[in-house]
């Protein structure tokens, strides 16, 4: 039961610790900002996503640019997912294009994408990138998910942290439980948070013991009632067996199994 109960705890930390994350994350929907110059966020990186709904909507022709604070910085993006309408007869009827500049006359940055598809990691070479989304008016898809990053090339300074693959990104991204080096080396030496400060037990350690506690409670109430619902039935069992065993060697009692006497003529 011990074992079991921290178990719960375990899972119950966990999951709370991973929303906690989530939240810190900025998200930046394209279909709300179309034809608008978005900074990029304080926190040194964010979510890019084609809608703040399930699916994409239709009908889209939107253009939005991301840009960094400092010509000085610039943007590592990161596909963790990609899934558009297919292609018919190689042409994308849904489709993102990403450019290295505020426009369409810029290099691009990656091909004309669509379908569900792999896309490699791309970095900018300036502080401005412009995203180029369109949608037909049917077929649509859960779009897709960009992390992005703002960097720095070396040397790095004393609040940033410096990747493995010379990138210096915000000090505060490491150990955010999100790759945002793009070679993983900002989450390679994290220690799970601790469930204890110095004022006592954490509030996801609490929310954990409580969950992990009613569930404990469930599961050994369920145990006890499935035990006493097999006792039950094995001692049913049992006495009709022996009431059985009785009839057949003529020593019936004069009673039946539920304890009533036989009628007897006058």
């Amino acid at each position: 039961m011990i074992i079991m109960a921290w178990w719960y705890f375990s899972v119950a930390t966990l999951l709370i610790t991973v929303l906690k994350k989530s939240e810190s994350l900025d998200v930046v929907y394209l279909s709300n900002n179309c034809n608008a110059t978005i900074t990029a966020s304080t926190s040194g990186a964010g979510l890019l996503e084609p809608d703040s709904s399930l699916y994409y909507k239709n009908n889209q022709d939107c253009q939005m640019i991301l840009a960094t604070d400092s010509s000085e910085k610039r943007l590592l993006f990161q596909f963790v997912r990609f899934n558009l309408e297919e292609a018919i007869d190689g042409q994308c009827l849904d489709s993102l294009r990403i450019y290295d500049g505020p426009n369409t006359t810029s290099s691009a940055l990656t091909s004309t994408l669509c379908g569900r598809i792999q896309v490699p990691d791309v970095e900018s070479s300036s502080n401005q990138v412009l995203f180029d989304f369109k949608s037909d008016e049917d077929g649509r898809t859960s779009g897709f998910g960009i992390y992005y990053t703002v960097f720095t090339d070396g040397p790095c300074g004393s609040n940033q942290f410096n990747c493995s693959n010379g990138k210096c990104i915000t000090g505060a991204l490491e150990c955010d439980s999100y790759d945002m080096c793009g070679d993983g080396s900002d989450e390679a030496n994290c220690e799970v948070e601790a469930i204890v400060d110095d004022g006592g037990l954490s509030p996801a350690a609490i929310a954990g013991i409580i969950a992990g506690s009613i569930c404990l409670i469930l599961l050994i109430i369920g145990i006890v009632r499935v035990g006493i619902n097999k006792y039950k039935s094995h001692k049913l069992i049992k006495e009709l067996v022996e009431e059985m065993k009785k009839n057949q060697a003529g020593e019936h009692t004069g009673e039946d199994f539920w304890g009533n006497g036989d009628d007897e003529d006058d």
